[in-house]
């Protein structure tokens, strides 16, 4: 009872210690903590040792060792499956971490084993699994894209490139749209002739606006079309990566990388 009473004591003096003795606090603290749990008081090591993990800035040795103590404290309480959480923590921290076979007792070594090996698996599950990702940066079709062939061009800073299209884009679409007017002035001329000589020559003057028109029409489309290829080509960065690990027995790794 006074070991205890003695305990205690350090804890709340280690809690009303001074921040510039944050490591011999942290010491101290998990010293008592280890007394607690050699002398049998679990839940106090356990409540203890959680609030300095949730309290306190640890480093890594630090934090295993706060996660080992709420482990066995778990463990000598019967809550194995929690306790296995714990040192599941452990091994994130310190993959390569091991109990003590001659100190440690059968029963928290069996315990740990087990989480070591859902630990394993997990990596092993991730390692197995085939991966594939798709990264879509700077998308080839924007508003400046749609409107207008070169446009988009000239925001990238690509000035020959959106020249051409811009002014490729304004030419046959200005003819299409200049013939467009006379093809129809034309048509209402061979219209309202009456003498054939005539309506034979304004037919042909309709005729030939008429397939300038559709040529000039064609012509921006092919354009515009061109225009959005180029951007999309311009902008696409096409990664394929396998990675395979044939060596491990186990299993292939194998990763699967699409970037756009």
């Amino acid at each position: 009872m006074i070991q205890k009473v003695l305990i205690v004591f350090i804890l709340l003096a280690v809690s009303a210690h001074g921040a510039c003795a944050q490591e011999d606090t942290t010491h101290l603290t998990l010293q008592a903590i280890e007394t607690l749990y050699n002398t049998g008081s679990y839940i106090t090591a356990e409540l203890e040792a959680r609030h300095l993990l949730e309290h306190s800035a640890l480093n890594d040795s630090e934090r295993v060792a706060v996660h080992k103590y709420i482990a066995f404290s778990l463990i000598a309480q019967g809550n194995s499956e929690l306790a296995k959480e714990h040192f599941i923590s452990i091994l994130k921290i310190a993959p390569n971490y091991d109990l003590d076979p001659i100190y440690t007792s059968p029963k928290i070594l069996i315990v740990f084993k087990e989480a070591q090996q859902l630990f394993l698996s997990s990596k092993k599950l991730q390692k197995d699994t085939i991966r594939g990702s798709v990264l879509i940066e700077n998308p080839a079709t924007t508003y400046r894209t749609i409107i207008f062939p070169g446009w988009e061009q000239l925001h990238q800073d690509r000035t020959i490139a959106g020249t051409i299209f811009l002014a490729a884009g304004i030419t046959t679409l200005g003819a299409g749209i200049t013939f467009e007017f006379l093809r129809s002035s034309a048509r209402q001329n061979y219209l309202s002739e009456t003498q054939s000589l005539e309506f034979d020559e304004k037919y042909r003057i309709y005729n030939r606006y008429y397939k300038a028109e559709i040529i000039s029409f064609v012509a921006f489309a092919v354009v515009y079309v061109a225009s959005e290829i180029d951007v999309f080509e311009a902008q696409r960065d096409l990664h394929l990566s396998f990675e395979s690990n044939l060596s491990k027995p186990r299993g292939t790794t194998l990763a699967v990388a699409i970037r756009f």
